[in-house]
């Protein structure tokens, strides 16, 4: 089989207990969100049926972030289980330009990975509105892993990024990567299951590279397993970001080309802002 194109980090999720309270919280930063909407599903006999989660996107010119609340346990969402393990940033969606072909690709590899799936979500803006449609399969869940891996393509990418969706008061502009953190060891096994996922080594040591996107991969022996870190994002001025963060109430630190803020136990990482170069 012919190697697939490269593929991008498409976007990341939190699962958190209180969508509406991460709502304020991101809005307060100054970040622009989409409107609540709730997931649907096809199922193999072709109904469409709720996915038992809700929520919001913080779009970027490239990227995303998701902060999903799981709304209905009972509705067999894959992700229903990570509640009863820890709330924070589970999701590392893998954006393909063909879902299928990739799904092909694992199977040869011998990755385990669920059936193809096609799921949707209502998007309204002042400039259109419609049910975006995606495509998409994963590697099931387990409590051990540092984030569940799923592989996206997007069915009407028209309606995820309306122009009003990505301009946002803080100046951010793009998510740029995903930091973990724990052992040598654990960080290894995780690298060898993403680079199986479609990142590949990158020239600086403990980066992985998904088409101009990085996942970097921070050695911490104290920590007994490997989890996310930091999200890490582009904006065009730090000093917008910055005086957003403040007015928020948010801890945050400032060092020479960053702006860090500390989001709390409910999402388990930080966000890390550089200026574009």
């Amino acid at each position: 089989m012919d190697q697939p194109p490269r593929i991008d980090l498409d976007h990341v999720g939190f699962i958190i207990p209180d969508l509406d309270a991460a709502q304020r919280l991101f809005a307060a930063l100054g970040f622009t969100l989409t409107a609540r909407a709730d997931h649907t599903r096809r199922t193999p006999d072709g109904r469409t049926v709720s996915a038992g989660s809700a929520q919001h996107s913080v779009m970027f010119d490239t990227g995303y972030i998701e902060l999903m609340q799981i709304t209905d346990p009972a509705a067999g969402h894959q992700l229903t289980p990570a509640i009863d393990a820890r709330f924070g940033l589970h999701v590392l969606a893998l954006g393909a330009s063909d879902a299928t072909a990739w799904h092909a690709r694992c199977a040869v590899e011998g990755l385990a990975t669920g059936p193809l799936m096609d799921w949707s979500r209502e998007v309204r803006t002042d400039e259109r509105s419609g049910l975006a449609r995606f495509r998409y399969f994963d590697s099931p869940w387990q409590p051990s892993d540092p984030s569940y891996i799923c592989w996206v393509q997007h069915l009407t990418p028209e309606l995820v990024r309306s122009p009003s969706l990505v301009r946002h008061a803080n100046s951010a502009t793009r998510l740029t990567g995903i930091a973990y953190s724990g052992s040598a060891a654990g960080l290894a096994e995780w690298s060898r299951r993403l680079q199986g996922s479609g990142a590949h080594a990158g020239a600086q040591t403990g980066v992985l590279e998904l088409q101009g996107q990085r996942v970097r991969l921070d050695t911490d022996e104290r920590r007994p397993a490997v989890l996310p870190s930091a999200l890490m994002l582009e904006v065009h001025d730090l000093a917008v970001f910055e005086r957003s963060v403040r007015a928020s109430g948010m801890r945050l630190q400032v060092s020479p080309g960053c702006v860090t803020v500390e989001l709390g136990p409910d999402y388990g990482l930080a966000l890390e802002a550089r200026a574009a170069a």
